[in-house]
């Protein structure tokens, strides 16, 4: 048995051929089934991401799955790639330290791995079929240990946006092993999301990234904005042994417009953040979502443990849906087992100023386009949903803080009053900041230039 044959079956044992207890993906690469290699099958080149070499990985992709699946190993090396489209029981084992950069010309948008049926891009162009088509039974995952997906190089610019993995319509999928290095980009690293049509057909087996495992991820550098993975749309799907440092690592925020937008039955397991917002974002909007399980969340420096935030209807949801209302999640939903480590490094939002303690004031810098500040943790759990749906919260513990010590829940009810807007203009006056944003202030260079 040779060495990837070795740590192909070293993979399968750690996920024990089949679905964990709290898992939703269930394991289908056979251990004796077909494999290729797309360095020495497919002739793809260790040239430090020089190329775009995404046909040569492409191409391997839709040749395994034209044999009814199998196994595709990227050998140890740096890469560059965008737009993958990843077919039904093809399994990508990505080797151990194996590097991959986004080909992504500046002022786009980029994906590196698609979990998605091919389609269309134009909506009005596709047929019923076309809509409803999905791939299943896929993985990503490593082979002897991490492997990378590097955008760390890009400094942030107006247009740009970058996510190392999009899934889509997809079921039974797993997402493994990943390391996401970031430079506090647009978009989070991972992001599960429904398709948006306007057909009105409601029994569609998949509508979104359904039953699936997201295990052993991490970022670093992630925007207070982003994070981690964002979840649009998914169902029944398991987070397990999550990191991230900056942002937010498991975000519950589901944010994008259109009626098909929602999440169901997700659970969660170890989901910690450091010098971020939070480990853990709750925020329906206007989706009714289901009931989400997260427990063993952990937060080190960061503005927060968890984040419970209220309903709300975007403007533009109320373009498309007049009739939509504020969202909630689901009675039974859980938050457990939290602990919040104080630090001074948090990305705070500027929203939540009046939480910050007048002793931490000459500490603060504002950051990420005068939005967050870099800043103290301010508690464990702030809960906002009000009346609006009842999330459980136990077992909160907090270490080092100073304030809020004795409040491991905090409501609108713990801040004081007052308008945010108005305490952030003193603190920038006090402290001789301009009160000009970064954008203001490009707007009127661009205008003088002219």
């Amino acid at each position: 048995m040779d060495l990837t044959s070795r740590l192909i079956l070293l993979t399968l044992l750690a996920f024990g051929f089949a679905t964990t207890a709290s898992a939703e993906y269930t394991e289908t690469m056979a251990p004796n089934g077909p494999i290729k290699k797309v360095g020495s099958d497919y002739g793809l080149v260790d040239d430090n991401a020089k190329t775009n070499q995404s046909d040569v990985l492409q191409k391997a992709i839709d040749d395994v799955a034209a044999l009814g699946g199998g196994r595709l190993v990227i050998p140890k090396g740096t890469y560059r790639f965008a737009g993958i489209l990843l077919k039904s029981n093809v399994h990508l084992l990505i080797e151990k330290d194996t590097v991959i950069k986004p080909f992504w010309p500046e002022g786009t948008k980029a994906v590196v791995f698609n979990l998605d049926a091919e389609r269309p891009s134009k909506k009005k162009q596709m047929t019923l079929e076309q809509e409803q088509a999905f791939i299943e039974n896929v993985s990503i995952r490593g082979l002897g240990g991490r492997w990378i997906i590097d955008y760390s190089d890009r400094e942030r610019q107006k247009g740009d946006g970058v996510r190392g993995i999009l899934a889509k319509m997809v079921r039974n999928f797993l997402i493994a092993d990943l390391d996401v290095k970031d430079n506090y980009s647009t978009y989070c690293g991972i992001t599960l999301t429904p398709i948006q049509t306007d057909n009105e057909t409601k029994d569609w087996p998949v509508s979104r990234a359904t039953d699936g495992t997201v295990r052993n991820c991490r970022i670093f550098n992630a925007s207070a904005g982003y994070g981690l993975t964002q979840l649009h749309g998914a169902q029944t799907v398991h987070f397990e042994d999550l990191y991230a440092e900056g942002g937010v690592t498991l975000r519950m925020e589901t944010g994008a417009v259109g009626d098909k937008t929602a999440i169901y039955d997700i659970t969660g397991k170890n989901i910690v953040n450091e010098n971020g917002r939070c480990a853990v974002m709750c925020g329906p909007h206007s989706a009714m979502n289901g009931v989400v399980k997260i427990e063993g969340i952990k937060s080190i420096g960061s503005a927060f443990a968890v984040q419970i935030g209220s309903g709300g209807v975007k403007a533009k949801e109320l373009i498309n849906n007049p009739d939509a209302v504020d969202g909630i999640f689901a009675k039974g939903s859980y938050v457990k087992n939290i602990h919040a480590i104080f630090g001074m490094h948090g990305q705070v939002k500027t929203h939540a100023f009046l939480g910050i303690p007048e002793e931490y004031y000459d500490d603060l810098n504002l950051r990420w386009e005068n939005k967050f500040f870099d800043g103290p943790s301010i508690g464990a759990v702030v809960d906002s949903s009000a009346d609006q749906y009842d999330m459980i919260i136990e077992n909160v513990t907090m270490e080092g803080f100073k304030y809020n010590a004795d409040k491991p829940i905090l409501t609108e009810a713990d801040f004081p009053k007052g308008k945010w807007g108005a305490a952030v203009s003193k603190w920038k006056s006090d402290h001789g900041i301009s009160g000009e944003t970064d954008k203001q202030k490009n707007k009127k260079a661009k205008k003088k230039a002219r």
